[in-house]
């Protein structure tokens, strides 16, 4: 007769051999332990939870396709491990694909090394119907989105990394419907065109979200193209070639940022935060960024600040804040907010026409048109 603790380990050893049997059967089939959650996945009804061990599961055989409703749960993102290749330079498909309509949640889970890497046209399709947005996209993209993870369905990430993974575009993820990313972090991505760590297509809510050290041309922490709101966030270490280190809010986009930091970004042009369009500041910090032109924050949209504090920023023209084309019901309002000890040989604080609703700080006024009220304090060398 066994005793109880002789069965477990008699079920923990079999589970074991199980895995290093199925290894030793090929040793050039790296997909032998990503099959078993593959199968899992397929075998699974709508709805069901899903319990993934520790381990690494390498997914050799292609992008692992969710197109049901289910929860994914890890034993944590430093023992789970889901992975297109067993290194990002060995890898020719992203890791992971949600199909439209579907309601996912992943949690506990470490997402890397996935490579998209065609310049084939094509439509990127986001702003889903199924979330009440018009369907939209860009066209005749000649290149392939969502390294990591690409979604067109309900997507809730938790407490898990999405890291090293590249594509054309949204090098970590692509999200063209809704996603919800919770104490998460998106880091070491990059992509050639469009947001290094995340593609925002759809609606986008983000709390301790973590976007660092991502690079691509445009956006290379967050480029967004649809609705966007990040609370308790951080943005820092990203690069960009052109537009927006840390943040690109394009001419479609609308972004609430709220008690965030985005720091020590970088870029030719906005090295912390590019806006074109509606953008929405408050409780947060944009420090140290650093680029030729508008290291804080650049807008040629609608911009708000309040309560925030910009300074530390480096760049040739307008270190902290710059505002440009500016076109009627457009441009910069703050309140509250500290604009100082910023860096440029131009408009070192700000540059362009600010509007104010009174309580700020304004280091050296040079180089804007600070419409100022009484409670503003303004210095002026």
């Amino acid at each position: 007769m066994f005793t109880s603790a002789q069965r477990l380990l008699g079920i923990a050893l079999t589970g074991l051999l199980l895995t290093v049997a199925c290894g030793q059967e090929n040793p050039q089939d790296a997909d032998c332990v990503g099959c078993v959650l593959r199968d899992q996945i397929e075998a699974a009804q709508p709805g069901e939870t899903i319990h993934i061990s520790a381990g690494t599961y390498t997914l050799s055989g292609g992008e692992l396709l969710i197109d049901k409703d289910l929860v994914l749960v890890g034993a944590g993102s430093e023992s789970t491990i889901i992975q297109a290749a067993v290194s990002l330079e060995l890898a020719t498909h992203r890791v992971m694909r949600i199909t439209e309509g579907t309601i996912v949640s992943i949690s506990g889970v470490t997402v890397r090394y996935g490579s998209e890497t065609s310049t084939e046209l094509r439509m990127i399709p986001f702003h889903s119907e199924a979330v009440g947005m018009i369907s939209s996209g860009i066209e005749q993209m000649g290149a392939e989105f969502g390294g990591g993870i690409y979604t067109q369905g309900t997507l809730t990430i938790v407490d898990s990394v999405v890291t090293d993974n590249f594509s054309g575009g949204g090098g970590g993820i692509f999200n063209g419907a809704k996603i919800i990313i919770k104490n998460s972090s998106v880091s070491g991505n990059g992509s050639r065109g469009l947001g290094g760590g995340v593609f925002n297509g759809g609606i986008l809510e983000a709390t301790g979200l973590v976007a660092n050290d991502n690079r691509s041309g445009s956006g290379a922490g967050i480029s967004n193209w649809g609705q966007a709101t990040l609370y308790g966030s951080t943005i820092s270490g990203n690069h960009a070639n052109y537009y927006g280190g840390g943040i690109q809010n394009h001419s479609v986009g609308s972004m609430t940022l709220d008690s965030s930091t985005v720091s020590n970004n970088r870029a030719s042009i906005s090295g912390g935060i590019n806006n074109s369009e509606l953008l929405e500041v408050s409780n947060s910090h944009v420090d140290d960024n650093t680029a030729g032109l508008g290291a804080g924050i650049d807008t040629s949209g609608t911009l708000t600040l309040s309560n925030t504090t910009v300074s530390g920023n480096t760049a040739q023209e307008g270190g902290g804040l710059l505002v440009r084309f500016i076109v009627r019901e457009k441009g910069a309002v703050v309140s509250n907010t500290i604009i100082t000890g910023n860096t440029a040989d131009h408009g070192p604080d700000c540059m362009g026409v600010v509007d104010s609703l009174g309580g700020n700080l304004i280091g050296v006024s040079n180089g804007c048109d600070f419409m100022g009220l009484e409670s503003d304090n303004v210095g002026s060398k």
